[in-house]
């Protein structure tokens, strides 16, 4: 199961398709991010997001202002 965490300035993508595509994925994959991800935790959500502030699988979208 994958913890949503909940940034400022960050929402989970609103298109649900998308969303539970990569939900999957990351099931599948031991719960680690499908994106590339250079990064040494790659658990979802991974440390590119939380301390990077990227999101590449477009499961977390950043609000635009």
């Amino acid at each position: 199961m994958v913890t949503i965490l909940r940034k400022e300035g960050w929402i989970l993508n609103p298109n649900d398709k998308i969303v539970n595509r990569i939900l999957k994925m990351i099931e599948n994959n031991d719960g680690k991010c499908p994106c590339y991800n250079d990064c040494m935790d790659t658990k979802c959500p991974c440390e590119s997001y939380r301390v990077r502030d990227v999101c590449h699988c477009g499961l977390y979208v950043k609000i635009e202002n």
